[in-house]
């Protein structure tokens, strides 16, 4: 299968290396007891221009699970002489001249992580772009092909905020996959049209909706909340934004029908029910074991 030096783009990624390189592999960590030390005397550095939680922690735990050793900048734009990603093809050889194996380079900026991986110094990871995010696209499509036995002829259904690198980066993702029927359920922002574009020349059937009863049909449910505390406010203002997760809203949802979230709550969705379908938690340890097999895949 195809060896990838970088992963930096989800529309680049093939088909049969998703599901026999990293989801094969991400089934063999799952029932590990002890990881393989693919890391051993190996490091990963976390060079983010932009704050993260689930992304930055899940690389880090995987370089230690792997016997590796993990090194950040959380706001990489606070420190001199890297507060701006103009040179970043300098930064990424002095990263590689203090020994460092990999990069997991998140920048709001376009461009910036095609600029790295082109400086050919190490293996570049897109940790968050501006319209992409290809380890969180593959964790959300590992969480969909291991909850409900496969990809292929789900109904996805993206409820939220729209205009997000991880809506994009899941849709790109989906693309890959046949018979797939999407359903937008826009709270704020819009998938952008080259996205769009992507998933419907690729046989996506894309349907928006304006209400929540689309969403008795959903195999798979995805939630991206909004942008912060006070966009929230912001629409509910004016009257929307607002979903409450509980027994009513379970009961309209199929029985094996899953609920994911990439973690960006901020009060947004009100989670008032247990429920062996919301996947949250299963979704995040899907990220490790997705970045762990991308790890290793990219350090040979």
């Amino acid at each position: 299968m195809a060896k990838h030096r970088h992963l930096i783009d989800t529309t680049k990624l093939d088909r049969d290396w998703v599901e026999g390189e990293v989801f094969s592999l991400c089934d063999k960590i799952r029932i590990q007891s002890d990881f393989e030390p693919a890391m051993k005397g190996r490091s990963l550095y976390c060079l983010f221009y932009e704050p993260s939680f689930l992304t930055r922690t899940s690389f880090e735990q995987a370089a230690g699970l792997m016997d590796g050793q993990a090194f950040h900048t959380e706001d990489a734009s606070q420190f001199f002489p890297v507060h701006a990603p103009n040179y970043i093809d300098n930064i990424i050889n002095i990263l590689a001249s203090l020994h460092i194996n990999l990069v997991v380079l998140r920048s709001g900026d376009s461009g910036v992580v095609e600029r790295a991986a082109s400086a050919e110094a190490m293996p570049v990871v897109n940790g968050g772009s501006p319209d992409d995010h290809p380890t969180q696209a593959l964790a959300d499509l590992y969480t969909i092909h291991h909850e409900l036995g496969g990809v292929d002829g789900k109904t996805i259904a993206v409820v939220g905020r729209l205009e997000h690198r991880n809506v994009s980066a899941l849709l790109k993702g989906l693309a890959m996959f046949d018979d797939i029927k999407l359903k937008l359920v826009p709270f704020s922002g819009q998938v952008p049209e080259e996205v769009i574009s992507h998933c419907v020349e690729n046989g996506v059937t894309v349907q928006e909706h304006r209400d929540i009863d689309s969403l008795s049909e959903a195999d798979a449910i995805y939630l991206n909340g909004p942008r912060t505390v006070a966009h929230a406010q912001l629409l509910r203002s004016r009257g929307s934004g607002h979903l409450k997760i509980d027994d009513e809203f379970m009961s309209r949802l199929k029985d094996d029908c899953i609920v994911m979230d990439p973690m960006q709550r901020s009060g947004d969705f009100s989670i008032e029910t247990q429920d062996s379908r919301l996947a949250f938690y299963r979704q995040a340890e899907n990220a490790l074991f997705v970045r762990m097999a991308v790890i290793r895949h990219v350090l040979g």
